[in-house]
């Protein structure tokens, strides 16, 4: 019996090719770990705008224009699927279901063809009130100088209403709400917007004059807060007293 050396040359031939084999699947598994990690927001930034989810904002429209909205996909697609789409509006809703591609074909591109100039309007409404960049601001004032604090802020936020665009994620998936009639629609809407910011600011020196009186009260110590809410931006005001 002839007892032969190991052939060490095939040995560390296989070991390395191994380790070599290894340290690569290795690092493709890191790269993609920091990937993901890094990736985490773009994911969620598309599935904000997937349409499934598109779905479920369209039909968290207000119950009236729900309900006309609902009346229209009846006559066009016939009471079965208006049945089934009445009975589960509010687990699309919550997302509890998503609703199917077919769905969202028949909701936001064949409605939106017979859909009354007006229920688009309501509907460009929406979306941009859902979908536009809105700010939040904290401020700390009190009666004497809120306005002159105020000013400059509300002024700034009133005229996002004239740049506010919906995300392209949104125009990607709605071509609709940028064509057309649409375009138009939208500097109407914009302008309202702009129209309903300087009433609400108009409203405020009474306001202010009844959180006075609140602050006057020498035996109480109020906590007063105010919450302003404009279609692009919310201004959260601490009122003190001096």
């Amino acid at each position: 019996m002839v007892i032969r050396p190991p052939n060490w040359a095939n040995i560390l031939g296989v070991t390395l090719s191994g380790f070599i084999v290894f340290v690569i699947a290795l690092t493709a598994i890191v790269l993609t770990i920091v990937r993901s990690r890094n990736g985490f927001g773009d994911y969620f930034q598309r599935s904000k705008y997937h349409p499934s989810s598109l779905v479920s904002v369209l039909l968290s429209l207000p119950d009236e224009k729900a309900d006309e909205l609902l009346e229209l996909y009846k006559n066009e697609f016939g009471k079965g699927p208006a049945r089934y789409a009445r009975k589960t509006l509010d687990k699309w809703r919550s997302g509890r279901v998503q609703p199917a591609s077919q769905t969202y074909r028949r909701f936001l591109v064949h409605l939106p063809k017979v859909m009354s100039y007006d229920m688009k309007c309501e509907v460009l409404r929406h979306f941009m009130q859902e979908f536009a960049t809105k700010s939040e601001y904290q401020l700390d004032v009190y009666p004497d100088d809120w306005e002159e604090k105020l000013s400059p802020l509300i002024a700034q936020i009133i005229d996002k209403a004239y740049t506010a665009q919906l995300p392209a994620g949104v125009e990607k998936n709605l071509k609709w709400l940028g064509e057309g009639d649409m375009l138009a629609a939208q500097k109407i809407l914009r302008s309202s917007q702009v129209e309903e910011s300087r009433i609400m600011v108009s409203d405020l020196r009474s306001e202010f004059e009844n959180l006075e009186r609140i602050l006057d009260h020498d035996n109480l110590k109020p906590r007063v807060t105010h919450v302003l809410k404009f279609p692009y931006g919310t201004i959260k005001l601490n009122v003190k007293r001096r």
